[in-house]
């Protein structure tokens, strides 16, 4: 996104109101209610077995997303024209590359076997949907660039589309039409997640004072578009998932202090779950699944992979490291990365390390599976 001074009314009309319903009980953060008491056993509580999802000649892969029946999108590094490709991964099987015109990756995934997401076309972005071999551009808002990002169980599309060049709105896609989102009041935005109900949830950016500051928006189905309050001491709330019930997980940071001063959260209704690591390391809630289970990771700035594989249960308050599990370390891999994706079976993917026969690693695409 190309810097933008641009001026602006505080909440676009029709906006305004769902804002203040979304701030009207002020919330506490880090409370928990009756029914998170009742919650099922966390998965994964008896630990997992680490399956490798495969590359393809010999490179690198990467899982971003997973469906409910354990399906992953990705993408896969290759002797090709640009070095990568979506793919789809599915365990027990060689990853199924998606040729696009150009280098791109697959986002989201769902139990249909359905990837979206985008691929480089000239100087542009492409947002598109995959299934069984067949791949469909999506139409954009008439700017140029296109991102689609998540896509749920109805194959409904969220993401984002450019107006104008440089110029982001946020998108939705259904039946191969595109429906403009809009800014929700600021200068960009981008939707990140829609649930299977078709609530979807993503963040606007504004300057304020000098600084491009994100805020969370959440938009139910039928309704108008609510920021999402920003808990004290913070200046940027990033949704990244929300769950069928519509729990919602991300993470949040003081203005300019993204990578090193992150924290993950977990919202339910107004209550604000912060995701803790060890004291002192950022925290980035990126996946979430019906149990409020929280996918994400821990950043650990010295270490290699910096990003380390983390899963906070039981509502968010008990956090889980992920990144030397032992199902892991003996089965040849060096560290398990950012964990992307987490389904309501407990399988969780992500991107780690595994040893190579030369003394090295390399870069693949990992897939946890409770016992």
């Amino acid at each position: 996104m190309k810097p933008m001074m641009i001026a602006f009314s505080l909440l676009a009309a029709g906006f305004l109101q769902g804002a203040q319903a979304a701030n009207s009980s002020g919330g506490a953060e880090n409370a928990t209610g009756a029914a998170d008491t009742a919650a099922a056993e966390a998965t994964g509580s008896r630990g997992y077995r680490t399956l490798r999802l495969g590359t393809v000649q010999g490179g690198s892969s990467f899982a971003l997303a997973l469906s409910p029946n354990h399906k992953a999108a990705g993408y896969v590094t290759l002797n090709i024209a640009g070095g990568y490709r979506p793919a789809l991964f599915m365990p027990g099987f060689a990853p199924r590359v998606i040729h696009t015109d150009g280098p791109g990756q697959g986002t989201g995934v769902n139990g249909l076997g359905e990837v979206v997401g985008w691929f480089q076309q000239g100087t542009l972005t492409q947002a598109f949907r995959w299934k069984f071999d067949h791949i469909t551009t999506l139409p954009s808002l008439g700017g140029g660039s296109s991102y689609a990002a998540a896509i749920n169980h109805f194959s409904e599309i969220v993401g984002w589309s450019e107006v104008a060049p440089g110029v982001r709105h946020a998108a939705y896609w259904r039946g191969g039409t595109v429906v403009d989102l809009g800014a929700w009041g600021g200068v960009a935005a981008q939707a990140t997640a829609i649930n299977r109900r078709g609530d979807i949830v993503g963040w606007r950016e504004l300057d304020v004072a000098g600084e491009r500051v994100r805020q969370g928006v959440r938009q139910l189905k039928g309704q108008r578009p609510q920021l999402l309050r920003i808990p004290a001491g913070f200046d940027n709330l990033v949704p990244s998932a929300i769950n069928d019930n519509g729990d919602i997980a991300g993470h949040m940071y003081p203005a300019g202090q993204e990578l090193f001063a992150s924290v993950g959260f977990l919202l339910s209704g107004n209550f604000y779950k912060r995701l803790t690591a060890e004291p002192g390391f950022p925290t980035f809630g990126l996946a979430l699944n019906n149990l409020k289970e929280v996918a994400g990771y821990k950043f650990e700035g010295t270490a290699d992979p910096r990003a380390r594989a983390r899963v906070w249960r039981n509502s968010g308050n008990t956090s889980v490291a992920l990144d030397r599990l032992p199902s892991a370390v003996n089965t040849g891999w060096w560290a398990l990365g950012d964990a992307h994706g987490i389904n309501d079976s407990g399988v969780i993917v992500g991107v780690g390390q595994f040893n190579t026969a030369g003394g090295g690693r390399n870069i693949e695409a990992y897939m946890l599976v409770p016992r």
